[in-house]
């Protein structure tokens, strides 16, 4: 009962997407009962035509002035309804995809993740693009077809009662079958869309993971995920067109039992003189106009399932209750954070457990752990990207939440452990934002280490970087992302595993170069290596979300022994042992 409450409601909801075009829409329908009323006159002439040929007063000249009337009228009729359903199709497509991206902006970074980018992206694309085929064809045909069936039924009573009804007797074989299809058919093509979801991340995977996937040689491993993907994807398809195979030759049977039915009786009513025969032509063409708009209902009927499904998913996205940010507390940050008591958990897994550290201002800061200690999830939680399920986080004793976003995101500088390159020039990468001074972008680039790199382009920081920073390596892609979290002069230097694709003398420049350029700058280094943070002031020890032990590296290597197995084991790999 709900899910059909729901679905009416997305009916009802879908057809709201024409509220700010309802003139285009209003004459759309209106070019629509003129055109197909043009189709419905044709059979009447074509009766006149034969009566007034058979009593011997057919207007030769007339009639084919009056038909070549409505053939030419139909025709300028047609081209400005094409004209105008696509205008339509392209605008509400339009709005659409304005619409789902302004929703996605104002998500925080944890409902990204939940949404799932994968799906967000079959949003952007498949869905949105189901809706506008459907309005820019099967929306038109649909209203076509019922205008057709409506003026073919009052048609065929007023030609012949009797015929009529023996029809209209048989119909309801069709009106049968297509309850029975269309009743589970939503759900495939749910089910369809989120297999194109499926499809997108795998596809996403195998394209921009291409070079490990064939230094692994797991090539085969990947072609088998997506094969199985694309199978899922095979069999709902087949499901659906089983159904519709079904349903086709139901339709071709009646069709013609109609049909027998009216050459039979009607042949019978012109031999007895009770139906001319222009009239009883006429009623066989509306036969035909009547059952051919059905036909094509049972193929629109898929386009607006999957419009309708596609609508359903994308209306889930607009609906979703966006975290609410407050106005928060405008101040500048010293640097003293605080971690009180905070965990975290996502799907159902524990990340952190009941954390608590301080991190110093101005200060060399560095949390160290192996793979799935919960380190990067910290570096969210400090950028203030995802909020903590209990616990607090406080700068300078205020809670995060507490503060103002925009002020707080313009005081802090993040460079990911993934390096983000936008598809612009290296000017535009780094100076992301528009209060960037050249003098701040100057100093950013000579503390990156970027100086040297850039004279030896042609066209220096105007060169624009390919697709993803292709053309970059991944030590120069580091910097790049380093400069631009400098370049706006930020209180505190968020680095999530910043020096993992560079050399040990370029990173101990950098470093130098921080201390030099902003010596007022709280630094919070996330790494892996001992060897790149044991000058650091504090360093945070953790292992699988929990703390272990603070303290320098004098003072862990003495009182921490997991921090000193970590030391040996890397001093050994290092060693080449």
């Amino acid at each position: 009962m709900k899910e059909d409450k729901r679905k009416n409601s997305s009916i009802k909801d879908f057809f709201k997407l024409f509220s700010p075009y309802k003139w285009w829409a209003s004459l759309l329908l209106l070019l629509t009962i003129s055109v197909n009323g043009l189709n419905l006159y044709i059979p009447q002439l074509i009766s006149i035509s034969i009566d007034d040929f058979s009593k011997g007063v057919f207007d030769e000249t007339r009639m084919i002035l009056i038909f070549l009337a409505v053939i030419l009228g139909n025709f300028i009729l047609s081209i400005f309804q094409t004209l105008l359903q696509t205008r339509l199709s392209e605008s509400v497509a339009r709005d659409l995809r304005n619409e789902i991206a302004g929703k996605i902006s104002k998500f925080s970074y944890r409902q990204i993740l939940n949404q799932r980018p994968s799906k967000l992206l079959t949003n952007f694309t498949s869905d949105v693009d189901g809706i506008k085929q459907f309005i820019a064809r099967g929306m038109i045909l649909l209203i076509s077809s019922l205008i057709l069936i409506l003026g073919s039924v009052i048609l065929l009573i007023s030609i012949d009662l009797k015929l009529a009804l023996i029809v209209f007797a048989i119909l309801p074989l069709i009106l049968i079958a297509f309850f029975l299809i269309f009743r589970n058919i939503g759900a495939l093509f749910t089910k369809s869309q989120q297999v194109t979801d499926l499809l997108n991340k795998v596809i996403s995977e195998n394209v921009f993971g291409s070079a490990l996937i064939r230094v692994l040689n797991s090539q085969y491993e990947e072609t088998m995920k997506f094969a199985e993907a694309n199978k899922q994807a095979r069999g709902i398809g087949t499901s659906i067109l089983k159904m519709f195979a079904a349903l086709i030759p139901i339709i071709t049977t009646v069709a013609n039992l109609c049909i027998l039915a009216i050459v039979f009786f009607g042949g019978q009513g012109v031999l007895n003189n009770e139906i001319s025969l222009g009239d009883f032509v006429a009623f066989y063409n509306y036969i035909g106009i009547l059952i051919f708009p059905i036909i094509v209902i049972g193929f629109i009927s898929s386009e607006f399932g999957r419009a309708l499904a596609s609508f359903a998913r994308i209306e889930e996205i607009l609906e979703l209750e966006v975290d609410k940010e407050k106005e928060g507390i405008k101040k500048q940050i010293d640097g003293v954070i605080e971690f009180k008591d905070v965990s975290l958990s996502i799907n159902n897994q524990s990340i952190l457990k009941n954390i608590s550290f301080k991190i110093y201002p101005k200060k060399k800061n560095a949390i160290l752990g192996p793979t799935a200690a919960g380190k990067t999830q910290i570096f969210y939680l400090l950028a203030n990207l995802i909020k903590p399920d209990s616990g607090e986080i406080l700068y300078d004793g205020i809670k995060s939440e507490d503060l103002d976003n925009d002020t707080f995101f313009k005081q802090i500088g993040l460079v990911f452990q993934d390096s983000v390159i936008f598809n612009t020039t290296l000017k535009e990468n780094i100076a992301f934002r528009d209060d960037v001074k050249e003098e701040s972008l100057q100093k950013a680039l000579q503390t990156a280490e970027l100086v040297d790199f850039i004279n030896t382009l042609p066209e220096g920081l105007n060169t624009k970087v390919s697709e993803r920073g292709a053309s970059l390596s991944g030590g120069q892609k580091q910097r790049l992302t380093l400069a631009r979290a400098l370049a706006h002069e930020p209180h505190i230097l968020l680095l999530d595993d910043f020096t993992a694709r560079v050399d040990n003398e370029t990173e101990k420049r950098i470093f130098e170069n921080i201390n030099k350029n902003y010596p007022d700058i709280t630094e919070i280094l996330i790494s892996q290596k001992i060897s790149s943070i044991q000058d650091a002031d504090q360093i945070i020890l953790l292992m699988e979300g929990e703390l272990l032990a603070t303290g320098t590296h004098e003072e862990l290597m003495k009182s921490s022994f997991e921090y000193q197995q970590i030391a040996q084991s890397q001093k050994t790999t290092e060693n080449g042992i």
